[in-house]
């Protein structure tokens, strides 16, 4: 997968010509110039390509017209909720192009604080015919009565009735017809040029009156904040245009923000992720994974001196085996927090055990769930995936620890490693990626590069290794942030054997440093775990020879279009591969 998207260049559009010194036809008379005029620049244009698929259209107006009809994209909509200009408009553009978001995310945003970055004024698609439309004049929102338009309206008119009673008194006068509005006549009487009200009623118009000027005022304050951000805007566009590329130096060393998972992803959006471990069938896999669970329950249970009356949080509970272990080594309470509708049974499993009295679950994402308690002295999660950071849980786990941690608290797990060694394994190479070099007589070379593109999660014997391991990532969960999570880090294999290197093996370790210490491995040297391994496949065999040293480099990301997934580069003498594990 190419790494093009991490570019963090921001060239600006350059200008387009419309076609009009020397252009052909500019010899036809003054009137066919004028009605062919629109057409030829139209056509002089390149197709407008759909913001969601790779349909296109004539113009820009069809486009984004079928966008609206189709998608449910609509423009005007967002331009009058988040007060877009023309400059926020060309970055919500690149935005939808080089991010990919779905209709419905987009029209769900409350802000454009997505597509703020300066970045995205750089087109994704050259003399893009969208980045043209003229967006501040011909999109004109039609509900009046939508938004803020409405308030303001009332307003004018309140003002208009305090300061002109008479018109008030003749609005109450034609309204009187109605049983409410005479209800409301006869609470209010006339003499010359004075009112007179009960004080519940002016007291009540008072509080109108009052809730409508702070509106006033806050609108005020938006539209100033709007005038404000579009004169930065026109200012900085146009020491862009002026000083060409040295503009460019600052954002090249704008340093790539990651987004934790929550923030990247609603709860609605991640529905399929939470609902995939509602089945019973996964938590069989984890459960059955003896090496996983006996060695969270020796790291409890053979720990408690520790444990004694500890406020413990467990995340991604799930059946809640590891909140009853921490129970059973003693602890005061133990909350177990989960998302995922297996929590339900979790729910029976504690009552069914016992310890419902010790043990509290909740329902919920961490990040947006009110826990019973404002610390707690443990915080643990199995929170890793495979290759350690496949789904992104860590956030979680993280975001807790700088909220709920207590002072001298500890996450378990507390540290985890990845470590990289070369492989040579010739049967599964051959079936998996030389296999489309005969089929049936014929040949799918196509399809090499897809599955090469994605790692491999598969058990790999110990004796198909053939070097030593190389760390690549060292996690210190109690003090590690988010961005810890992206990596890069170069390293030295050294080759045990003659052979043919068919890929790079990466496994991880993790580590309890209590006072009865406790690891294991998903590495291949010991017993299977359900993580297994994952390998990344190289597109041919490398040829290397006993004790030679094979100079590497990995590169580790998030993909942007998936907070939960991973894109990798790989090198090896020099040459790059990418990866996604996803």
């Amino acid at each position: 997968m190419s790494g093009d998207s991490d570019s963090d260049d921001c060239d600006m559009p350059g200008l387009v010509s419309n076609g009009t010194d020397g252009a052909p036809g500019a010899g036809v008379a003054l009137d066919e110039e004028e009605d062919l005029g629109e057409e030829m620049y139209v056509d002089s244009l390149a197709p407008a390509v759909d913001l969601f698929s790779t349909k296109k259209f004539k113009t820009a107006e069809d486009c984004l017209e079928h966008c609206k009809e189709v998608h449910g994209l609509d423009l005007a909509v967002l331009k009058k909720r988040l007060s877009m200009d023309t400059f926020s408009y060309i970055r919500f553009v690149n935005y939808v192009r080089s991010e990919s978001p779905s209709p419905g995310f987009v029209m769900s945003l409350s802000s454009g604080a997505k597509w703020g970055d300066l970045k995205f004024m750089k087109p994704v698609i050259p003399d893009d015919p969208l980045l043209m439309f003229n967006f501040e004049e011909e999109l004109d929102p039609q509900d009046e009565e939508e938004e803020n338009g409405f308030e303001i309206d009332i307003s004018r008119e309140l003002n208009d009735e305090i300061a002109n009673p008479r018109n008030f008194h003749n609005q109450l006068s034609t309204a009187s017809t109605n049983s409410e509005d005479s209800c409301i006549a006869s609470n209010v009487t006339f003499e010359e040029d004075l009112v007179k009200m009960s004080l519940d009623k002016f007291n009540d118009l008072k509080k109108q009156f009052d809730a409508m000027s702070l509106e006033l005022r806050e609108k005020d304050n938006e539209l100033k904040a709007v005038f404000e951000d579009m004169t930065k805007m026109k200012g900085v566009a146009q020491t862009l245009f002026n000083s060409g590329g040295e503009a460019e130096k600052p954002f090249a060393k704008t340093k790539h923000k990651v987004v934790p998972v929550s923030e990247a992803r609603t709860v609605e959006e991640d529905h399929s992720y939470f609902q995939s471990y509602a089945h019973y069938s996964i938590h069989h896999e984890m459960l059955s994974d003896s090496v996983r669970t006996s060695s969270y329950r020796k790291a409890l249970v053979n720990n408690p001196d520790r444990l004694r009356d500890a406020l413990v949080l467990d995340i991604g509970c799930g059946t809640g085996i590891l909140s009853m272990f921490a129970a059973e080594a003693g602890a005061k309470a133990v909350v177990g927090v989960d998302c995922s509708d297996i929590i339900y049974q979790a729910m029976d499993i504690v009552r069914e055990n016992k310890m419902d009295d010790r043990v509290k679950l909740v329902k919920g994402r961490l990040e947006e769930t009110e826990l019973p308690y404002e610390e707690f002295d443990f915080i643990v999660s199995e929170w890793m995936g495979y290759f350690l950071l496949f789904e992104g849980m860590l956030d979680s786990v993280l975001a807790a620890r700088d909220k709920y941690l207590a002072p001298g608290g500890m996450v378990l797990p507390n540290r985890c490693t990845i470590e990289l060694c070369a492989i040579s394994d010739h049967e599964r190479y051959d079936s998996l990626v030389g296999f489309w070099s005969d089929v049936y007589g014929y040949k799918m070379s196509c399809m090499r590069g897809p599955i090469l593109a994605d790692a491999s999660v598969e058990v790999i014997p110990k004796d198909l290794v053939v070097s030593n391991s190389a760390n690549v990532l060292d996690l210190n969960i109690n003090t590690c942030t988010v961005a810890d999570t992206e990596f890069s880090s170069s390293f030295d294999l050294k080759i045990t054997k003659d052979c043919e290197l068919t890929g790079i093996l990466g496994y991880f370790d993790t580590f309890f440093d209590l006072p009865v210490p406790v690891m294991f491995s998903t590495g291949p040297q010991v017993k299977p775990t359900h993580w297994k391994q994952t390998v990344f496949y190289l597109p041919e065999k490398l040829p290397v020879k006993k004790n030679e040293t094979i100079p590497c480099k990995m590169v580790c990301k998030r993909m942007k279009t998936d907070a939960r997934a991973l894109k990798v580069s790989l090198t090896l003498d020099d040459k790059t591969y990418r990866y996604t594990v996803d």
